[in-house]
C-alpha cells in the first residue's frame, strides 16, 4: 500500500485549526494537508490509519474498523497498535 504523508501525519505537527497549524521542528506555519516532500524531521504519529489492524469499513467514508469497534482512522492508537511497515 502507498501512502502518501501530510503534515498532519508528523508528531511535529501542532495543529490550531482544521486547515493549518505550526511545524515544531521548523517554527513555521504549515498547511496541515500538505506533502512532506522528504521533509528530514518527519515522524509518523501513532494513529489507528497506520495500524496493522486498522480497514476501512465498505459504505463509510470516515470510519474505519479495528477488530468489531468503528473507529476514526485519526484516533491516537491504543495499546494493540502495531506499526505499519
Amino acid at each position: 500500500m502507498s501512502m502518501d504523508y501530510t503534515c498532519n501525519d508528523c508528531q511535529k505537527c501542532a495543529p490550531f485549526d482544521v486547515f493549518k497549524g505550526t511545524c515544531e521542528h521548523s517554527q513555521q506555519r504549515i498547511l496541515l494537508e500538505s506533502p512532506i516532500n522528504d521533509c528530514s524531521a518527519f515522524t509518523r504519529k501513532s494513529q489507528c490509519k497506520f495500524c496493522q489492524q486498522y480497514c476501512v469499513k465498505a459504505g463509510t467514508e470516515f470510519v474505519g474498523q479495528c477488530g468489531e469497534n468503528m473507529v476514526y482512522p485519526t484516533l491516537s492508537a491504543c495499546a494493540k497498535f502495531q506499526p505499519l511497515r
